[in-house]
């Protein structure tokens, strides 16, 4: 590598810092009034409305701030009377969408989820593709599940031969607000995986 990509790099690794200046400290006021607090990898060039991967090496550079991000987010959400849900999502083949979100929830110990559709599968996740410095999944309780591209009958005004040709491309059908007037069908299929992740309550602060 010629010192001209070395600088460009380093301006790069530079920049994941910056993030993480930026975002260590969590918005509780979100909490309290019932939104989610969350922080995406918004780093370019790699997050635009084009989103593509950066280096898996850089990634788990990445992953090391989130995950003294975590320890930071799990400190001061707990100087709040409010219960939380505290998860790191790492999608596995699209990585740059990962996040580390915060989930209000009704009682201590309960846990938020419904971001993602179940998945059948099931595999160890993968430690040494992800594992960094800092980062270490087996700190994390990891659970599988399916992100998916989703269509809802009514939003998307979808004609009844347009449901067939999703139902034709392996598109699933279920159901969202059941039992209430807003009860619509919706339509999705599996596009990529992404875990879900949860500190170890013995690595818990």
């Amino acid at each position: 590598m010629n010192k001209k990509k070395i600088r460009e790099w380093n301006r790069q690794i530079k920049k994941i810092d910056s993030w993480f200046e930026n975002y260590k400290k969590p918005n509780i006021d979100r909490i309290e009034s019932w939104q989610d607090e969350y922080i995406k990898l918004w780093i370019d060039p790699w997050y635009r409305l084009e989103k593509r991967n950066p280096p898996l090496w850089y990634f788990r550079k990445i992953l090391d701030k989130f995950s003294l991000m975590h320890t930071i987010w799990e400190s001061e959400f707990k100087k709040s009377p409010i219960p939380f849900d505290l998860q790191i999502w790492i999608f596995e083949r699209n990585y740059i969408l990962s996040e580390l979100v915060c989930a209000r929830v009704e009682n201590e110990g309960e846990i938020r989820d419904n971001f993602f559709e179940e998945c059948t599968d099931s595999r160890d996740f993968p430690t040494e593709k992800f594992k960094g410095v800092d980062f270490n999944p087996n700190l994390f309780s990891w659970t599988l599940r399916y992100d998916t591209i989703c269509y809802q009958e009514d939003s998307d005004e979808l004609s009844e031969n347009g449901i067939a040709d999703l139902l034709k491309n392996d598109f699933k059908e279920g159901k969202v607000a059941k039992g209430t007037e807003d009860e619509q069908r919706v339509f999705w299929k599996p596009y990529d995986y992404v875990w879900v992740g949860r500190k170890n309550k013995k690595n818990s602060w």
